[in-house]
């Protein structure tokens, strides 16, 4: 299991010339909670965001991300408006509140959990205020399949419940 927000600001190098090609800026998924690409710093000010999908990766490390070719990245494109980001775009996870559907607040969205694959989000780091969070630590809630990412807030079913761990 890995933490999304730990992929943000990995240079993305090339292994074709052996030259750094970027670095990623945010963590891109499906509606349905699936890892779908990262998309790439800008490299100027009037180029179009750049994104490398998810089966153009060769490997993930913990320290950089590598690529066959500089070819394998793409102008980013989502004409259907399905993409979900983890820290920007219209529709994101981080800092978002959590509400169960009776209106009790669980705490804010920090992170997201992907499995051992990083394919598909297992969880979310949750936080329930700077004090708590320094006294006791930030929360776990495991991916419920009933959730819904709003624009504002993630909704979850009544009976889901914060962890200390996984």
């Amino acid at each position: 299991m890995r933490k999304a927000r730990d992929l943000v600001g990995l240079p993305v190098v090339d292994m074709e010339n052996g030259e750094h090609v970027g670095e990623v800026r945010d963590v891109l998924f499906d509606t349905d909670a699936t890892f779908h690409s990262l998309l790439l710093e800008k490299s100027g000010l009037l180029t179009n965001s750049q994104v490398l999908m998810k089966d153009r990766i060769h490997s993930i490390g913990q320290d950089a991300i590598t690529i066959q070719s500089r070819s394998d990245i793409e102008e980013f494109k989502d004409e259907t408006g399905i993409i979900r980001s983890l820290i920007n775009g219209d529709v994101h996870f981080v800092g978002k509140d959590v509400f169960t559907q009776n209106g009790s607040l669980l705490g804010t969205v920090e992170d997201v959990y992907l499995d051992s694959n990083l394919n598909t989000i297992v969880g979310y780091e949750i936080s329930e205020g700077f004090l708590v969070d320094l006294r006791e630590g930030r929360k776990v809630m495991h991916a419920h399949p009933e959730m819904m990412v709003g624009a504002d807030m993630l909704l979850v079913p009544d009976d889901v419940e914060l962890a200390e761990e996984f």
